[in-house]
């Protein structure tokens, strides 16, 4: 099965914890033949919703920019990586501008529907914190966006503590996430 996907970073920070973790799923999800793009959130030509409500009639934004690409992706591939480190208990400023502008993705026109159609989705959390509760609402923000569009969510995977343990010192850390991404029974 040669399937895409596209992996949102919503990290300013390359090549660190967020983007690491992206990057075992990556490998774990080459095993199914899933292609993965990157796409990084740390860009200043990033607009965030003005809801005008153009997008109720037929599903375009009229903001043309670099989350104009992600949201067309969207429609495009298999499924997301969505990946946000917690600030301040919620995901970043980038990628709360995605999750708001994929609004538009919503079709409104009877009722409501998603017009998105047989997506899947992992989400990454990733926290400085040592819990749960300091993760916040970084996952949920995330989930529940996806959700409400129709996406499968097939994982959430969170990761605490990265402050004092940053994931490059976690020697076992790449094998925890490879094993659960290749026995992930929905991705087959």
């Amino acid at each position: 099965m040669n399937q895409k996907w596209i992996a949102i970073i919503g990290s300013p920070r390359h090549g660190m914890n967020t983007e690491t973790i992206v990057d075992y799923i990556i490998e774990g999800l080459s095993g199914y033949n899933i292609q993965v793009e990157k796409y990084f959130l740390d860009c200043s030509s990033i607009s965030t919703c003005s809801g005008c409500e153009s997008c109720f009639a037929n599903g375009e934004c009229v903001i043309h920019d670099e989350i104009s690409q992600v949201i067309e992706q969207m429609k495009l591939v298999d499924g997301y990586i969505f990946a946000s480190p917690s600030f301040n208990y919620q995901v970043t400023a980038q990628m709360k501008a995605v999750l708001d502008r994929t609004f538009c993705l919503n079709d409104y026109s009877k009722g409501w529907k998603s017009r998105l159609s047989n997506k899947r989705a992992i989400i990454v959390g990733v926290c400085k914190g040592d819990s749960r509760q300091m993760m916040g609402f970084t996952t949920e923000g995330m989930k529940r966006t996806l959700l409400d569009l129709d996406v499968d969510i097939i994982d959430t995977i969170e990761c605490y503590d990265t402050k004092s343990q940053p994931i490059l010192n976690r020697e076992s850390y790449k094998d925890e996430v490879l094993k659960r991404i290749r026995n992930n029974q929905l991705l087959l």
